[in-house]
C-alpha cells in the first residue's frame, strides 16, 4: 500500500471540505420568492432614470405594503443624500434632507421632480403584471414569461435568470422621452407597515 505525502493528504482534505461546504450552502440556499400577484412585497436592487439630458441612478428599497400604500427609498448617486418616498391613500410625501413635499399622489411628487413616471402602473410593471385599466400588447416567450408589455404610451422589456421565473430580476421601460432601468437584486414577501421613517 503506497502513503500519499503529507501535503497531498493536506490538500484532499481540503478539498474534500470545500465541497462539503459548497454543497451544504446550496442545499440551504432559500427558495426564491416568486409571487407576482401579491399585493404586499419588497423589493431591493438599483435603479437609473433618463429624461431628457437627465440621468440618475440610485439604489432602490421599494416597499408595497397594499394597492395603495408603498414605502420607497432611494439612496446613492441619485440628488444629494436618501430620498424617502410615501404614499398611502390620504396623499403622497417626499423627503430629502431634512424637508419634505406633499401632493395628491406619488405620481404628481414624481412629476413636480421632472420625473414623469407612472408610478401606479409601475409597481405592477416591475412584477410583470399589466395595469388593468389601460389597453396593451404583450409578447410571451416560450417559457410562459412576460418579455415584453406595451401600455400607456411606454415599452418595458422583462429578463429572468432562470426558465421558471415569474418575477423578474431586471426591467426597463422607455416612453418617447423617459427611460428607466430596474436591476432586483431580491425580492421578499412585505409583512410590515408602510410608514414615514
Amino acid at each position: 500500500m503506497t502513503r500519499l505525502p503529507k501535503t497531498a493528504l493536506t490538500q484532499t482534505k481540503l478539498a474534500v471540505i470545500a465541497a462539503l461546504i459548497i454543497l451544504t450552502g446550496c442545499a440551504a440556499s432559500p427558495e426564491r420568492y416568486q409571487d407576482n400577484s401579491a399585493e404586499q412585497w419588497q423589493l431591493k436592487g438599483k435603479i437609473g432614470l433618463w429624461h431628457g439630458d437627465k440621468k440618475e441612478s440610485a439604489t432602490i428599497d421599494w416597499k408595497q405594503c397594499s394597492t395603495d400604500s408603498m414605502h420607497i427609498r432611494l439612496s446613492g448617486p441619485l440628488g444629494s443624500g436618501a430620498i424617502e418616498l410615501f404614499a398611502d391613500s390620504d396623499g403622497a410625501s417626499l423627503s430629502q434632507n431634512g424637508e419634505t413635499r406633499r401632493a395628491a399622489s406619488i405620481e404628481s411628487l414624481a412629476a413636480q421632480a421632472q420625473w414623469p413616471l407612472p408610478v401606479d402602473a409601475l409597481r405592477l410593471w416591475v412584477r410583470g403584471r399589466a395595469a388593468p385599466q389601460l389597453e396593451l400588447r404583450s409578447r410571451i416567450n416560450t417559457r410562459g414569461q412576460l418579455e415584453e408589455l406595451e401600455q400607456a404610451g411606454w415599452t418595458i422589456r422583462y429578463r429572468y435568470s432562470e426558465p421558471d421565473q415569474t418575477l423578474p430580476e431586471r426591467v426597463e421601460a422607455k416612453s418617447a422621452d423617459t427611460r428607466l432601468t430596474l436591476i432586483i437584486r431580491d425580492w421578499s414577501e412585505q409583512t410590515g407597515t408602510c410608514t414615514p421613517q
